[in-house]
């Protein structure tokens, strides 16, 4: 289980169009520290994500704030250019890797990025240990939404490996995703959400900048491949209350472009403002 003071309700995304030419990389910089200004301390990306540009943006952007205060989270196992390797050398590379272009000697979360069951071998579990013991990671997780996450439990129960896990949350989630969240948290393991906002309703506008280009993108990917989520009637804010909400929610991350959406999170959330 996370135990860090900066590990915050409400984490921000450096995903998406914060790793793409559609944001600016002073706009996510800019953003990346307006929500510490609000309180929000938990970032969270990855080296798939713009082959590491949202790591680099992260990077630049904490070099800024007190790095004690701030909760970084990445990924492993899904490389620069979505090459998928979760042997220990290519993880060991990876974090490597990951901390360069972070500008930091440590990460706070690194999180197994949607590995298969009979990925999540001896040897891996071992050589991320030994980065922990090293100081390089602070806490082990796993990213994912089925079978992965039933044998982190698992293993977490038995040999107490992981520390948390990120998975999606939302209203519109079955009975038996909810049942899987439910028997982490009592595996003693942090549970951060994602894709929250999955079934909130849209504006029908057309785009008015850049950025939401990449949403409406997005949104067309998902009804052409026919992984969108069934709506419902909340709005966003109410949405994330709800999964704030649940007792075995730890944390939920937000991907925004707009310092409103930021300011409307961090007070659901109930956070203090960083001075």
């Amino acid at each position: 289980m996370i135990t860090s003071p900066a590990f915050s309700r409400i984490g921000f995304g450096v995903t998406g169009p914060h790793a793409s030419w559609l944001v600016s990389k002073r706009t996510t910089i800019r953003l990346i520290q307006t929500a510490f200004e609000h309180g929000i301390t938990l970032f969270d990306t990855g080296p798939a994500y713009g082959r590491g540009e949202g790591e680099k943006r992260l990077g630049e952007a904490i070099k800024a704030l007190p790095r004690e205060q701030v909760f970084i989270s990445t990924k492993a196992g899904i490389h620069p250019g979505r090459r998928r390797d979760f042997s220990a050398g290519a993880v060991e590379m990876s974090i490597k890797e990951s901390l360069a272009r972070l500008k930091t000697s440590y990460i706070d979360l690194l999180l197994l990025h949607g590995p298969a069951p009979e990925e999540l071998t001896e040897r891996l579990i071992n050589r991320l240990r030994a980065f922990k013991d090293r100081g390089m990671i602070r806490h082990i997780g796993i990213c994912g939404r089925g079978a992965e996450i039933d044998k982190a439990i698992e293993l977490t129960s038995s040999s107490n490996c992981f520390d948390a896990l990120m998975a999606p949350l939302n209203p519109a989630l079955d009975e038996t995703a909810i049942k899987r969240l439910e028997r982490a948290k009592d595996a003693n393991l942090s549970v951060i959400a994602i894709e929250v906002m999955a079934g909130v309703q849209r504006s029908t506008r057309m785009p008015r900048s850049i950025s939401d280009l990449w949403y409406l993108t997005r949104s067309s990917k998902q009804k052409l491949s026919g992984s969108t989520t069934a709506p419902h009637a909340m709005t966003a804010q109410n949405t994330l209350k709800w999964t704030l909400d649940r007792p075995f929610c730890d944390a939920a991350l937000c991907l925004t472009t707009k310092t409103n959406h930021l300011s409307a999170n961090a007070a659901v959330a109930g956070l203090e403002a960083n001075t």
